[in-house]
C-alpha cells in the first residue's frame, strides 16, 4: 500500500508535465502557423496594393501616348499635306516626343507602309513597316481603337520598344495610314527599379492575352513569352481583375505569392510576386528568438513542476480564484452573447436577433390581436454593384444603406435588422399595412436622397435604390411564416415591377419621381 501511495504523485506529475508539453507545443505550433498565415496574407497585401499602384503608373504612361497619338489623328491632314515640317529631330513630332520621357519614337506611316514621318534623325534606306504585326492589324481592321502590340526591336535604334499605334484614315473612311508611337522597355525597367524586393522578387507587365512585356529581374530573353498555362490568366482574372494569390510562375517554377491588377482602360496587366521560400527563410529567422524562448519556458515547466505539484494543498485558494474567473467568464459570456446579435458590417441587428424578436412580436400579437408589420428590402442590382466595383465597395455599400435605415424615423419598439445578403428587414410591431406602407416608402425615399452613385444599375438615375415588400399579419392566425412569405411576395412583386418601389398585399405603390430625374 505504501509503495503503491508513493508511486501515486510520481504518475499524477509525469501525466501533468506530459499535458503541460503537449500544450506548449500545440500553442506554439498554433501561434507559428498564425503567424506565418498572417505574414502571407500581409504579403499578398501588399503585392495587390503595389499591382494596383503600378497599374496607375502603366495607366498614365498609356494614356499620354493615347493622347499624343489622337493629336496626330486630328492633325493627319497637315502630317500627310506637309511631312517635311514634322520629321526630324526639329519637326512637330520630334517636339511632341521630347514632352514624354517613356517615348522612344514617333512615326506615320502611309497605306503602303513607307515611312512619311519620324522624330528620329535616322531613316532606314527604303524604310518600309508593312511587315509589322501592328501595321498589317490596323490595314485589315477598320477600328479607331488604341492598339499595343508585342515587344518589337526599333529599326531605327535596335531598342526594346513596345509599339502603340492607331489607325488613319481618309476622308470617305478608308485606309490612309497608321500613326505609331513606340515606348522604350527600358522605361519600364528603370521604373521598376525604384522598388527595393529581394533577387527573386518580381514585377511584371503584360499584355491581356499573357504576352510579357517586361518582368523583373528576368532578362531579355523572357519578353514575348506567354504565360497562358498561368494561373493569373486560367483562374484569377476570370474572377476579378484586382486580387492576389499564391501559385507557381510560369516563367520559372518558382512559387511566389503574387497580388495582380488589370488596367481598366487598357489590356495590360500589371503582377507583383515575392519569392515565398525566401520569405519564409526570413520569417523563421524572426522567429527563432520565439522558438528558443519557447523552449527556455519548457524546461523551466519540468523544472518547477515538482515544485507546483507540492502545492495541492493550496487547491482552496485556487479554487476562489476559479470562481472569480468563472465569474468573469460569465461576464464575459453575456458581452459575447450580446456582440453575437449584432451584425458586425452595418451595426444593425443580425438575423439571430431579428429572428428572436419577430418571434416575440408574432406571438404577441396572436395573444392581443394587435397586428404587427414586416418591411423587407432588398438593393436593386446588387450583383451588378459587386462585380463592378468589387465586393470591398460593395460591403462599404451594405454599409452606408444600413446607415440610412438606422436613422430612419422609428418608434423605440420598431427594430431595424440586417436580413441576410444585401436585404434588410424593418419589424414594426403595433403597425397597420398602412403604417407600415409609409414606413417603406420612407426607407426607399431615403436611399433614393441620398444619390450613392450605382453605375451598373438598369435604371436611368445610375444612382443606389432599393425596393421593399410590406406584409401585415394580427391574431390568432398570425404565424412567423405567413408574414415572412407575405413580405417576401411583396419585396418580389416590387422587383418585377420595376425596382425602386415598394409593393404591399394590396399591390404596388409607385413612388413621387425624384429630384434627379427632374
Amino acid at each position: 500500500m505504501r509503495s503503491k501511495t508513493i508511486r501515486a504523485p510520481d504518475t499524477v506529475m509525469l501525466t501533468f508535465l506530459l499535458l503541460i508539453t503537449l500544450a506548449v507545443t500545440v500553442i506554439s505550433g498554433w501561434s507559428l502557423w498564425q503567424s506565418w498565415q498572417h505574414n502571407v496574407e500581409e504579403t499578398e497585401r501588399q503585392a495587390r496594393n503595389q499591382s494596383i499602384s503600378l497599374a496607375r503608373q502603366a495607366e498614365d504612361t498609356f494614356l499620354q501616348v493615347q493622347l499624343t497619338l489622337d493629336e496626330m489623328s486630328r492633325r493627319a491632314d497637315d502630317i500627310f499635306a506637309n511631312p517635311a515640317a514634322w520629321r526630324g529631330i526639329r519637326g512637330l513630332l520630334a517636339q511632341q516626343q521630347r514632352q514624354l520621357p517613356q517615348l522612344h519614337g514617333l512615326f506615320v506611316y502611309d497605306t503602303q507602309g513607307d515611312w512619311l514621318a519620324t522624330s528620329s534623325s535616322y531613316v532606314p534606306a527604303q524604310a518600309n513597316n508593312a511587315d509589322r504585326d501592328y501595321f498589317t492589324w490596323h490595314s485589315q481592321h477598320n477600328d479607331d481603337r488604341l492598339h499595343i502590340g508585342r515587344v518589337i526591336r526599333s529599326r531605327s535604334t535596335g531598342d526594346l520598344v513596345i509599339p502603340v499605334s492607331v489607325r488613319l484614315n481618309n476622308n470617305e473612311g478608308r485606309f490612309r495610314g497608321v500613326a505609331l508611337a513606340t515606348i522604350r522597355v527600358d522605361y519600364f525597367r528603370q521604373f521598376y527599379g525604384y522598388y527595393e524586393m529581394g533577387p527573386t522578387d518580381t514585377l511584371g507587365l503584360t499584355l491581356a492575352d499573357s504576352t510579357v512585356l517586361y518582368v523583373r529581374p528576368f532578362s531579355d530573353a523572357f519578353i514575348n513569352k506567354t504565360l497562358a498555362s498561368s494561373p493569373l490568366f486560367t483562374r484569377m482574372l476570370k474572377i476579378s481583375p484586382v486580387g492576389g494569390g499564391t501559385w507557381r510562375s510560369a516563367l520559372d517554377g518558382v512559387t511566389r505569392i503574387f497580388g495582380y491588377a488589370s488596367l481598366a482602360r487598357y489590356p495590360l496587366v500589371v503582377s507583383a510576386g515575392y519569392d515565398r521560400s525566401s520569405l519564409r527563410a526570413v520569417w523563421w529567422r524572426n522567429n527563432l528568438p520565439v522558438l528558443a524562448l519557447n523552449g527556455v519556458l519548457l524546461c523551466a515547466v519540468f523544472v518547477f513542476g515538482i515544485l507546483v505539484l507540492r502545492q495541492i494543498r493550496a487547491s482552496l485558494r485556487y479554487q476562489r480564484e476559479l470562481i472569480v474567473l468563472r465569474d468573469e467568464l460569465t461576464r464575459s459570456n453575456h458581452i459575447l452573447q450580446d456582440l453575437a446579435l449584432v451584425d458586425g458590417l452595418t451595426g444593425l441587428g443580425n438575423r439571430r436577433q431579428f429572428d428572436i424578436y419577430l418571434e416575440q412580436c408574432v406571438a404577441r400579437s396572436t395573444k392581443t390581436g394587435v397586428p404587427v408589420s414586416l418591411i423587407l428590402c432588398d438593393i436593386d442590382f446588387f450583383k451588378a454593384y459587386n462585380d463592378t466595383l468589387g465586393h470591398v465597395a460593395g460591403d462599404q455599400c451594405l454599409a452606408a444603406v444600413g446607415e440610412i435605415l438606422r436613422y430612419l424615423p422609428l418608434r423605440n419598439t420598431d427594430r431595424v435588422s440586417r436580413y441576410g445578403g444585401e436585404e434588410f428587414a424593418i419589424i414594426l410591431p403595433g403597425a397597420s399595412e398602412y403604417a407600415a406602407e409609409q414606413v417603406a416608402l420612407r426607407a426607399v425615399m431615403a436611399v433614393r436622397n441620398a444619390a450613392l452613385p450605382h453605375p451598373a444599375t438598369q435604371l436611368a438615375t445610375k444612382f443606389l435604390t432599393i425596393s421593399a415588400g410590406v406584409g401585415t399579419v394580427a391574431g390568432e392566425s398570425a404565424s412567423v411564416a405567413t408574414l415572412k412569405n407575405m413580405a417576401d411576395e411583396a419585396l418580389y412583386q416590387a422587383k418585377h415591377a420595376g425596382r425602386d418601389c415598394i409593393a404591399t398585399q394590396s399591390g404596388r405603390c409607385d413612388l413621387p419621381p425624384s429630384p434627379l430625374e427632374a
